[in-house]
Order: structure tokens, then sequence, then C-alpha cells
């Protein structure tokens, strides 16, 4: 029985040790995010403020990826910014500000899906990059 107990105990820590993943993303100040596959969330982190972010994030979701974006929601320093694609598939994209000039960055879509994950992320990456040139 302490064996059986013993086995399971370490198949649930290895799953759980397991669950989050590096990625190498497109940004030069932070260039490794995480994917969480149990929860299938994408966060990484980027240079500038909130409020260049958001701008990115809608230039991002509708002109560059195609996305029908249907809604956002402001709180103190944080945006919730609300696409559908194709299926009906829900995107949700966190914004916050952080000290040091610095925005998270969270994604879900759908159930998870790291791909498309990295792709949003990219495409709000190269048009926080267009608003600092300015």
């Amino acid at each position: 029985m302490k064996k059986i107990f013993s086995f399971a105990l370490i198949a649930v820590s290895v799953l759980l040790g397991a669950c989050t993943t590096s990625v190498v993303v497109d940004s030069t100040a932070h260039p490794m995010a995480t994917y969480d596959n149990l929860s299938g969330g994408f966060e990484a982190t980027l240079s500038g403020n909130i409020n260049n972010a958001f701008k990115a994030t809608n230039i991002a979701l509708e002109r560059d990826l195609k996305y029908f974006r249907v809604g956002q929601k402001a709180k103190d320093n944080q945006w919730y910014v609300y696409a559908r694609v194709e299926l009906d598939v829900l995107i949700v994209v966190y914004l916050k500000q952080l000290p040091n000039d610095e925005v998270q960055v969270k994604i879900e879509y759908g159930s998870g899906n790291l791909m498309k994950s990295q792709q949003i992320f990219n495409a709000i990456a190269k048009n926080m990059r267009m608003f600092e040139r300015r």
C-alpha cells in the first residue's frame, strides 16, 4: 500500500511540475514567456506603458490577425480585451502595468493553444515597437 501511495505521489508531482513550458517570443527586452499546459494560459512581459499596450493589442487583434474584437474592460492599470475567432473561440488578453515601465501580458486562446497565443503576443510586441519609434 505504501508503494502504491508513493508511486501515485510521484506521478502527481511529475504532472504538476511539467505543466509549464518556457517559450521564446519576439520581445527584445523579455525574450522568454511561459505557457501553462493545464490552464492554457500564456504569460509574457513587454517594455512600455499600458496605454500603448492596449492600442497595440487592439491593432494586433483587429487589423493584423483579423479577429473580431467583442469588448474590453478597464480596471486600475489593467485591461481585459476580448475577441472571437471562427468556431466562436474566445480570446482574452489581460494587460497589467508593472513597475519599471513594463506590461504583463496574459493570453487565453479558448481552452489553450500555444501557437495562436504566440502569434497574438508577437503581433502585440511588433505594434509596441511601432509606438516606441514615434
